[in-house]
């Protein structure tokens, strides 16, 4: 089943149209070991492309526009075969379902048209969007269903949230991962015969894992109904080519959409009337913390452009 994750993750290249993209989420309390696997899938995958003489790039950011800011500023990084974006702890930003109406939804908006923004920045190739939450329920059910769900942990002490959990996992893979959050938490050892059974299984002794080295297996939810306990093996590496995206400190001076383009056209009109480049205005903004498209500036620097010719200034 591992093997289905990571075939999953690399198609055939003949079957790479354009951008393919891969939907990931990594569901886990604190300390379960999500940015871990997340890195160490994003080594894998790069172990491979390397083998393949392709490009692979690790970005891992907090928020989704800070990414896509990112890219919008460096196209050139654009301009490799894979791209795999980790946004960790997703929940702390605009990703959850704790942010704004208003908030949400353009996240949503960016996130369904990803492919196409990605298109925009000359990039053809595979595109895998990971997802690490602290808890499955936070992400937008837009988002957080994506093809693969891999749980690191069980800890709820709502009867809802266990009963919802066991049905999704299923029973016996569902007394694994308390087993492996026992483990993991408070250094306790099984001793449920049925659970003792899957770790033979899987031709691990549980005497022999500590409460780190525990943190290998994942509870795997496909999008075809299967599901797997999923070894990923005690070894922790990350990606070589990573680079990682910080958040800027402030948010959108806290504008509506409306009221950003009507910043944007204006202070288009006042760069082109004093010799400013498009892109010059765009860095200077994004530097002030404003966050918008390139889509969306654009227009608004031509109907500028207009303005100012017919004032004749």
């Amino acid at each position: 089943m591992k093997g289905k994750l990571y075939r999953y993750l690399l198609p055939d290249w003949s079957e790479v149209k354009s951008v393919y993209l891969a939907g990931l989420t990594i569901a886990g309390w604190m300390w379960s070991g999500k940015t871990v696997l997340s890195r160490k899938i994003g080594a894998t995958v790069e172990e491979y492309m390397d083998e393949q003489k392709r490009s692979f790039l690790y970005v891992e950011g907090r928020r989704q526009k800070d990414v896509l800011n990112y890219f919008e500023e460096n196209r050139d990084e654009a301009k490799c075969d894979y791209i795999f974006i980790t946004f960790d702890d997703a929940g702390r930003y605009y990703l959850s379902r704790e942010s704004t109406t208003k908030e949400r939804r353009e996240e949503i908006k960016d996130f369904l048209e990803i492919r196409h923004i990605f298109e925009g920045y000359g990039f053809s190739g595979i595109l895998c969007v990971c997802f690490n939450i602290q808890r499955f329920e936070l992400l937008d059910k837009t988002i957080r269903n994506s093809p693969v769900v891999l749980f690191k942990s069980l800890i709820s002490h709502d009867p809802k949230d266990l009963k919802m959990l066991s049905r999704m996992l299923g029973r016996r893979r569902f007394k694994f991962l308390r087993a492996v959050t026992s483990m993991m938490y408070f250094g306790t050892l099984p001793r449920d015969p049925e659970v003792l059974e899957i770790f033979h299984e899987l031709g691990i002794d549980p005497r022999s894992l500590d409460r780190n080295n525990v943190k290998r297996f994942a509870v795997g939810l496909f999008a075809d109904g299967k599901r797997k306990i999923i070894d990923f093996g005690p070894n922790v590496e990350k990606p070589k080519n990573m680079i990682t995206v910080k958040p800027q400190e402030d948010d959108d001076f806290n504008l509506d959409s409306e009221a950003k383009k009507a910043v944007l056209y204006y202070c288009s009109i006042v760069a082109q009337h004093i010799g400013l480049k498009e892109r010059e205005l765009m860095k200077l903004l994004r530097a002030s913390g404003l966050s918008f498209r390139t889509s969306t500036l654009t227009p608004l620097w031509k109907k500028a452009k207009e303005t100012l010719k017919s004032l004749q200034i």
